[in-house]
């Protein structure tokens, strides 16, 4: 069986969402009108997620500066920055992702990011 930690990075680095249990829960709470803040739960809710991301945002950097493992968990300390798709507006942003991880599958994972840098971004004019 994987390490906790190489499973939570064959999601984060690889977005392969085979690593979530069936109940697993991805939990990305973000404000509107933002479209892919949510609850998403399973392999098939993780795939929606990743669709969704990748429909809407084109990535430049994601990097995880610090991972803890303490037992189940693996917490990710790391940072992103990436443009928006529909207006072309880049964002640079922290953000903590905490990962409850039984039996080589993710059961929770739980994401806390910079809202206001995502937000603001989101909703600034397209550029020229």
């Amino acid at each position: 069986m994987p390490s906790n930690e190489k499973v939570v990075k064959a999601f984060l680095y690889g977005a392969d969402t085979s690593v979530f249990s069936d109940e697993g829960k991805l939990i990305n709470l973000l404000p509107e009108p933002i479209p892919f803040g949510g609850i998403y739960v399973g392999p098939a809710g993780a795939d929606e997620y990743v669709r969704l991301i990748q429909s809407n945002i084109r990535l430049g950097h994601l990097k995880a500066h610090e991972i803890v493992n303490d037992n189940d968990r693996v917490i990710v300390i790391g940072s992103e920055s990436g443009h928006f798709l529909h207006n072309d507006q880049p964002y640079e942003m922290d953000w903590v992702h905490v990962n409850t991880v039984v039996d080589g599958k993710i059961t929770e994972m739980r994401e806390y990011n910079d809202t206001a840098a995502l937000l603001e971004a989101f909703n600034a004019p397209p550029t020229q």
